[in-house]
């Protein structure tokens, strides 16, 4: 009994159960991922069937097709702006208007759409708000015949998610997809993305998520996506990786499984009825898409309504990342922080049987591994740190499982690249691949740090009770092509 108590005390136990810790999350982790591919290769093959029965041109052609309203939230665009818009408006769809909100811009944004699209000022008193948010100044419309289905909302300042209600207020449509005014659209996603909601009839579609592609030192020629190029630099290119990765193997995988909790902010169509119906996007949440998913899936949950929510693998928008670690680390602080904020504000939904699926796995499956990941990995590095000073690591032992972690996150991403060139015809040249391939494996040496650092910062706020908004995106903008 004194050896035990000796043994505790001098630090072994402390070790033992620390490396069988971090093994079990380790092996909980990996397994989450080996079973992410297996659901996304078959959900891949499945959505490839799919599109042979609905093909695009079926939709165009299609009288009875659900009006859609595209909305973009726009706050200080000034440098992008005008060929944003322009690819906004030339999306091909038969049923669909253009709703940019100009979210009390402090640049000339504004100034560059009047005088571009020949906008017409009048009086916004009309709008009826079943979502309340900031006052809505005036509408624009264009007096251009081509530019009909173009709509600006000038508004005070209230943040996207408040600007996006005001544009989901103005609406009249079926569905609403949301977007940003510095995202470059595919002209034919619309007609892809409203696919689900033509294809299903036994489940109500409450969202639906399309791909999101970095594009950084792409070429855009009148708004249309003239040239996809792989980033010159580091911190964009492993972006490139991780969104495959992300995208792919994670939200391909839920969304076969209807466990997807998250439709990204930058692309997603929802029913506007049932947006109303949850009070619209939570403007106090800087998580505002994550919290929004969850919130719909609650409602129909608690109805007790069929419903899904569906993930279509190819890439349909483009948009900038953050060039540099330093908006890196912003965004991600961000996120962290939308994260901490979503989970707990449906913190009734952790192990809740009342909400089936969502509550005994989606939920808990957030909370420890989305959540619980970057404060388990910095609990790994200061363990490592201590253990290190008192002598206790086995060094050779070290050194073979982080080899062992590093092959096996390598051939994850490296899964998700072969499995993304070989379905989609984006980064299909060789030298592409390489460099890919190349930027995976620096990721967790030259990345993968800034990003854990990035999270950790958004928590440390949380702990603290620091105030912090969405923090300054600089943007460089798209290459501008005048041929």
């Amino acid at each position: 009994m004194l050896n035990d108590i000796e043994r505790f005390f001098s630090g072994e136990y402390v070790f033992l159960a620390a490396n069988y810790f971090f093994f079990a999350y380790g092996i909980a982790l990996m397994s989450m991922y080996f079973t992410g591919v297996i659901l996304a290769s078959r959900a891949i093959k499945r959505n490839k069937k799919k599109s042979r029965f609905l093909q695009v041109n079926d939709i165009v052609s299609a009288t009875d097709i659900p009006s859609v309203s595209l909305i973009a939230p726009a706050y200080n665009e000034g440098l992008t702006i005008i060929e944003n818009v322009k690819s906004l408006l030339s999306i091909q769809y038969p049923y669909y208007e253009l709703i940019l909100v100009n979210d009390g811009s402090k640049d000339d944004s504004l100034e560059k759409l009047i005088k571009e699209f020949k906008l017409e000022r009048r009086d916004a008193t009309f709008i009826t708000q079943p979502i309340p948010t900031a006052t809505v100044k005036y509408v624009y419309k264009s007096t251009l015949s081509k530019y009909t289905h173009l709509t600006v909302l000038d508004k005070n300042n209230g943040g996207r998610a408040d600007a996006l209600n005001a544009g989901i207020n103005f609406a009249t449509s079926e569905l609403v997809v949301c977007t940003d005014a510095d995202c470059i659209i595919e002209q034919d996603a619309l007609l892809k993305m409203v696919r689900p909601y033509l294809e299903e009839y036994h489940s109500e579609i409450i969202a639906c998520g399309g791909g999101i592609g970095i594009a950084n030192d792409s070429v855009v020629k009148n708004g249309v996506m003239k040239e996809l190029r792989l980033p010159n630099n580091l911190v964009p290119m492993v972006q490139v990786v991780e969104y495959i990765r992300a995208f792919l193997l994670g939200r391909m995988a839920w969304s076969e499984i209807n466990g997807l909790m998250l439709v990204s902010g930058a692309f997603g169509m929802y029913p506007r009825k049932r947006v109303i119906e949850v009070s619209g996007f939570d403007a106090k949440t800087v998580g505002e898409d994550l919290e929004l998913c969850i919130r719909l899936r609650r409602l129909m949950e608690e109805k007790e309504l069929p419903y899904k929510v569906v993930y279509l693998p190819e890439t349909l928008c483009w948009t900038e990342g953050p060039p540099d670690y330093e908006i890196l680390i912003k965004q991600r602080d961000r996120w962290a922080r939308g994260l901490w904020e979503t989970l707990k504000i449906h913190r009734k939904l952790f192990f809740n049987p009342k909400y089936r699926y969502m509550g005994i796995f989606y939920y808990p499956y957030w909370l420890f591994f989305e959540f619980g990941a970057p404060i388990i990995e910095f609990l790994g590095i200061i363990c490592i740190i201590a253990f290190a000073f008192f002598g206790m690591i086995n060094w050779t032992m070290a050194v073979l499982l982080f080899t062992a972690a590093y092959i096996v996150g390598c051939i994850f991403s490296t899964a998700a690249i072969f499995m993304y060139v070989k379905n989609f015809n984006h980064y299909t040249k060789p030298k592409q691949v390489i460099e890919l391939l190349l930027a995976a494996y620096l990721e967790p040496f030259l990345y993968h740090p800034i990003l854990v650092y990035g999270q950790m910062k958004g928590y440390y706020k949380k702990v603290f009770r620091i105030k912090s908004g969405w923090g300054t995106m600089t943007r460089k903008g798209f290459k501008v092509s005048d041929t």
